[in-house]
């Protein structure tokens, strides 16, 4: 079992998306079979959740801070015009560090991210002997992970990861194997399944999250007048079709939400280990009558899918295996995060175009926003109960290059991709590794 020192407690479980996701449009997907006449769903703008913490646009600390300028000021012209002067200078002050922004961000969420990376970076502790070299990446970022292995009554066995307050199953979904290659996108995953997959039975999900891994064809560091870049180039330009796409659906179980289902399969962490697997095989059967192939993965396909998706170099992790280094693989900075060679940028989807019928599909979207010239891009798209009831869906987008300034152009790509769609993306600056951990199969935003 791959093992990492628990050191997290629940209260320190925190969103690092910047905020909650924007209110999930319910997709309508065919039936397998098709047949029957169903109405067409209008179009739809999905809405953005509130943030924790604030009332719409604004947040109750700045509200406070505004109250507190206006107060000074009300008692120094109650007591004395020289005081009323001196509280004027200390509410500008006050109004500055409540309303100013830097780079477009609120001074109070600004310093709260500096803060943050501070703590992160304070600590940091070493990956502990026996990790496998694939998942120690992922364990530099959060310590307290772990892999287990549970065998059902079958004898078939079954990897979830999580932290002790939480368990996580992968499913990993494929198109089937046909003699002819299918029309792109055919067979989508049907998304609106993350928010049916929340509640199976007496279980109730934290969350279901669908990850996807793409790397584009031709490779981007080809020259354009390379074999390779000259054959498929104009084949890719006509179709999209990435060189390597690779797709799982996490699902998240937080045991303190569904006590008695936990209970009634044997308490502990068994009896959360089979009613998460009992979800899982659920979601496995649904994505089966879409004519999907799905399983739930063992626990060396769960640490390869999380070394796959947290896109660590497999020269480092040969090497790392092999002469059991203990070198930290992994840093982070204001504006990216470093895993061996490569460069990472993640974005919270702050905003979502209009989906669905006459609109831009959920589906299109995903692939615009994916599909770009990084070396490598992860999209997560991660359902949950929201709040008074209402289902919401939370994005995230993370390119990966090989410098920095490929990086960079993979940016700048990314961004004009999203204006084109009207989606709204912000870069996680200074939370680079929360959002890393967004991208990653590991239930959602942590």
């Amino acid at each position: 079992m791959s093992s990492a020192t628990r050191s997290r407690r629940r209260s320190r479980r925190q969103d690092p998306s910047r905020g909650g996701g924007p209110a999930a449009p319910h997709p309508v997907a065919p039936p397998p079979g098709g047949g029957g006449q169903r109405r067409a769903p209008t179009p739809v703008t999905p809405r953005l959740r509130s943030r924790g913490g604030g009332l719409g646009a604004v947040r109750v600390r700045q509200l406070v801070l505004v109250e507190i300028a206006l107060a000074l000021v009300l008692v120094g012209l109650a007591v004395h015009m020289l005081l009323a002067v001196a509280m004027a200078v200390v509410a500008v002050l006050l109004l500055v560090a409540a309303l100013g922004r830097w780079r477009r961000v609120p001074l109070p969420d600004w310093f709260a991210t500096v803060r943050a990376m501070k703590r992160r970076k304070a600590a940091i502790v070493p990956v502990p002997p026996g990790v496998e070299s694939a998942f120690a990446p992922v364990v530099e970022c959060d310590p307290s992970l772990r892999t287990y292995e549970y065998m059902d009554r079958e004898q078939r066995a079954v990897g979830f990861v999580g932290d002790g307050t939480f368990l996580t199953a992968l499913v990993q979904v494929e198109a089937p194997d046909e003699p002819l290659r299918p029309v792109r996108d055919s067979r989508p995953v049907p998304l609106h399944l993350l928010h049916s997959a929340l509640q199976i039975e007496d279980i109730r999900l934290e969350s279901a999250q669908f990850v996807q891994y793409s790397q584009p064809a031709p490779a981007p560091h080809l020259p354009p007048q390379a074999v390779a870049a000259v054959s498929y180039g104009p084949l890719q330009a006509r179709t999209g079709t990435p060189a390597v796409q690779m797709t799982w659906i996490a699902l998240k179980l937080d045991p303190e939400l569904c006590p008695e289902a936990v209970e009634a399969r044997g308490g502990g962490l068994g009896g959360a280990q089979r009613s998460l697997l009992r979800a899982a095989d659920q979601l496995v059967s649904r994505l089966s009558g879409y004519g999907l192939e799905a399983r739930v993965l063992e626990e060396r396909e769960v640490v390869a899918a999380l070394g796959v998706a947290v896109c660590a170099s497999p020269r480092a992790n040969v090497a790392a295996g092999r002469d059991n280094q203990s070198r930290r693989r992994t840093e982070e900075t204001a504006r990216a995060w470093r895993c061996d060679d490569r460069w990472h940028s993640s974005y919270w989807v702050r905003s979502w175009p209009q989906l669905g019928s006459g609109a831009t599909p959920l589906a299109d979207l995903v692939r615009l926003l994916s599909g770009g010239r990084a070396m490598a891009s992860v999209f997560s798209l991660t359902a949950d109960h929201g709040t008074h009831s209402a289902r919401a869906l939370t994005g995230h987008v993370r390119l990966c290059a090989r410098s920095d300034n490929e990086l960079a152009a993979a940016q700048q790509e990314l961004e004009q991709r999203a204006r084109s769609a009207k989606a709204g993306l912000v870069r996680l600056d200074r939370e680079q590794l929360p959002g890393l951990l967004a991208t990653l199969p590991l239930g959602g935003t942590r």
